[in-house]
C-alpha cells in the first residue's frame, strides 16, 4: 500500500537548461550529468520512501529518467509560480484524497526517511514546509487540496518563508516545519554536497546519493569538490 505521494517538480535534462549556474566552473556536458545524478538519487529516494512517485517535468521529448516514476506528466504555465501550482494540483486531481509532498531535483541528499516523516506529518497537520538554509524551501506538502502559492515566486528567496507562511496562515492552514535543508545551485552548494556524502558513507549511514557520489568522483569534479586530506 503506498502511503501517499511524492511529486518531483524538475527540469528536463537538456544541456544548457539545468544548473546553469555551474556551467562556467564545470561546463554544460559535467553539469548535465550532476543534473541527471541529482534527478535520478531523488527519485530513487522517492521510492524508497514507500510513496507513490510523481515526476513533473518540463515539456519536451521524453527522457530515461521518467521510468524510475510512477507517474509523470508535463508542467503547465507560463511562469515558475504557475507551472508550480499547476503540479501539485494536477497530482492531487490524479491521486484525489492523497498526501502529496512537492521537493525539486535540487537536494538530492533528501533520504528515503525525511521523505516517509514528511507525509507521516500530514496525518496530523494540513501542510508541511522544508525550509531552505539558503533560502526559500526545498519541500511543500498537503493533507488536502493544496492552495496556490504561486505569489511566493514573485519576491527573493530570503522573503519567501514569510510570503508562504503568510498564505498559509490565511488559508487557516495548521503547518508543520521540517528541518532545514539546502539547494544545490552554485560551485559552495556543489563542494558543501560532496563534504556531507563523505560524512555520510564514513558512517555508513542508510541513504547515499550514489549517482551523485559517483559523478562527483569522477576525475573532472574530484579536485574541486572532494579533498584528499583534511587537518587534524
Amino acid at each position: 500500500m503506498k502511503r501517499g505521494a511524492v511529486l518531483v517538480f524538475a527540469r528536463r535534462p537538456e544541456l544548457g537548461r539545468v544548473k546553469t549556474r555551474l556551467d562556467p566552473h564545470l561546463g554544460e556536458k559535467l553539469t548535465l550529468s550532476i543534473y541527471r545524478a541529482f534527478l535520478a538519487d531523488t527519485l530513487k529516494a522517492a521510492r524508497l520512501s514507500g510513496a507513490q512517485v510523481i515526476l513533473a517535468h518540463t515539456p519536451g521529448p521524453s527522457f530515461p529518467e521518467q521510468r524510475l516514476a510512477d507517474i509523470t506528466y508535463e508542467q503547465r504555465g507560463r511562469t515558475f509560480g504557475e507551472r508550480f501550482d499547476y503540479s501539485l494540483a494536477h497530482a492531487a486531481q490524479l491521486l484525489p484524497k492523497t498526501r502529496v509532498i512537492l521537493i525539486g531535483a535540487d537536494t538530492p541528499q533528501l533520504n528515503p526517511t525525511l521523505l516517509r516523516r514528511a507525509l507521516e506529518t500530514l496525518e496530523d497537520y494540513d501542510a508541511v514546509i522544508g525550509p531552505n538554509e539558503n533560502g526559500g524551501f526545498y519541500l511543500l506538502g498537503f493533507s488536502r487540496p493544496p492552495i496556490p502559492v504561486a505569489e511566493v515566486f514573485i519576491h527573493s528567496p530570503s522573503e519567501e518563508p514569510r510570503e508562504l507562511r503568510r498564505i498559509l496562515s490565511r488559508a487557516k492552514l495548521i503547518t508543520a516545519l521540517l528541518e532545514a535543508q539546502f539547494d544545490v545551485d552554485l560551485l559552495d552548494d556543489l563542494q558543501k554536497l560532496s563534504r556531507l556524502i563523505e560524512t555520510l558513507e564514513g558512517y555508513d549511514a542508510d541513504w547515499i546519493p550514489k549517482q551523485t557520489r559517483d559523478v562527483l568522483r569522477s576525475e573532472l569534479v574530484m579536485p574541486i569538490t572532494i579533498p584528499k586530506e583534511r587537518d587534524r
